[in-house]
């Protein structure tokens, strides 16, 4: 077994039929994460009026728990200066990784992008996709950090796209273990599809195989960054190149099969 290899039900009966009964290991990865905002409200509780329920918090913590992480939950955090600061801070003295949520888009950035460039330093701040444009990453004093949109869809696109495979690396996985987190495919596209040139697109989809044993792809639900309903029915992103406009029927686009962490 190389370095960096998952240990699960492929790889330890092998180990024990030789028998091995221990190897080392690399350390599990902390990562703390927290939402921001004064219009958020926990999932279980009393929603009143002007909240939100904070389903971006709820959707990071199971995916990190497919990916074998030590969580620490910070919960909510109100919109105010000084608690983001001290937050920050018990963060990155606990954890790995600290992963936010909200607090990254134009008007609303200004005490997420504050304590980061006071604890740390921004590596970049948006990005040309889409969705997922407010995505911020960079680093604390002690712990690496990824900034999500505020909006469902984009946190889940950004997160996959963009943390994951960080994350994989940080805990030790393979860079070939890591390549075949995000697979791509190429599929015809069964319909027309609705794409501004200017930025890479990741739109969610329905893949198959046709009568002809070819692949067939169709968008599947409205594309807003705020629908997270699509997801349901989906199982593959498409992905639209940057400098591409609106696909036609019948045209080569790539697909991208979800892998087990939106299962």
């Amino acid at each position: 077994m190389k370095k960096g290899s998952l240990l699960n039900v492929a790889s330890l009966p092998l180990l024990a039929s030789l028998g091995i009964a221990s190897v080392p290991v690399f350390v599990k990865l902390k990562v703390a994460i927290l939402s921001t905002g004064d219009e958020l409200t926990s999932v279980g509780e009393p929603l009143s009026e002007g909240k939100i329920y904070d389903t971006n918090r709820f959707a990071v913590r199971l995916m990190l728990e497919k990916l074998n992480c030590e969580i620490l939950d910070f919960g909510i955090l109100p919109d105010d200066p000084i608690l983001f600061e001290q937050t920050f801070r018990q963060a990155q003295q606990q954890a790995d990784v600290l992963i936010t949520s909200g607090g990254v888009s134009v008007g609303e950035a200004d005490f997420t992008k504050d304590v980061l460039e006071k604890l740390g330093e921004i590596g970049f701040w948006k990005i040309a996709m889409k969705p997922g444009k407010p995505f911020a990453f960079g680093k604390l004093e002690q712990a690496w950090f990824f900034g999500l949109p505020g909006n469902p869809v984009s946190a889940l696109v950004t997160f996959y796209q963009l943390a994951q495979p960080a994350l994989a690396k940080l805990s030790g996985l393979s860079t070939d273990k890591i390549a075949k987190l995000t697979q791509n495919l190429t599929a015809c596209s069964a319909g027309k599809l609705k794409k501004a040139v200017g930025r890479q697109d990741f739109q969610r989809g329905y893949y198959y195989a046709n009568e002809k044993g070819e692949l067939e792809v169709r968008a599947v639900g409205t594309q807003g960054s705020h629908i997270f309903s699509a997801f349901n029915e989906s199982n593959c992103f498409i992905v639209l190149e940057a400098e591409r406009g609106n696909v036609d029927a019948g045209e080569k686009v790539t697909i991208q099969p979800f892998n087990s962490l939106m299962y």
